[in-house]
């Protein structure tokens, strides 16, 4: 179970951190499969020059995603900054998937699959920001 996974602190997630947690693994995901290990099959030939910007700005979504996580997981009172960091990175995603619907990153049209997971991903990063706001409103003020 998630609440015994840090034995050092004691102390249990709540159930708003715990829809959190999995709210965020859903995040990576599907930001996996957006990429192309997952169903991105446009080459990088077709890749311009604001799409080498975009993979950038992804990789430091990614992170801040599974720093969130991590935190979440293993620092039990440091459920603000895991919260303050799923922000940041939602942000992110909704200014890369709006950039990418207009074509700026690839030459190539954008696949099916990704429009969908695009589509998706939107879905759960209005989610990700509302239950992000509820945890960090919901905690204490980190006393480090």
């Amino acid at each position: 179970m998630i609440s015994d996974i840090s034995k050092g602190t004691g102390t249990k997630l709540s159930r708003n951190a715990i829809i959190f947690v999995i709210v965020m693994i859903v995040n990576v995901v599907i930001i996996i499969l957006l990429t192309p290990i997952g169903f991105e099959t446009r080459p990088i030939s077709a890749l311009k020059t604001l799409g080498y910007i975009a993979i950038t700005t992804i990789f430091i979504g990614l992170a801040l995603d599974l720093a969130s996580i991590v935190l979440l997981l293993f620092k039990r009172g440091r459920v603000r900054l895991a919260s303050g960091l799923a922000i940041i990175s939602a942000v992110l995603f909704f200014l890369i998937i709006s950039v990418d619907r207009t074509g700026a990153f690839f030459s190539a049209p954008i696949p099916p699959a990704i429009t969908t997971l695009e589509y998706l991903l939107t879905a759960i990063l209005i989610v990700t920001l509302f239950i992000a706001a509820w945890v960090y409103r919901g905690s204490k003020p980190d006393s480090s």
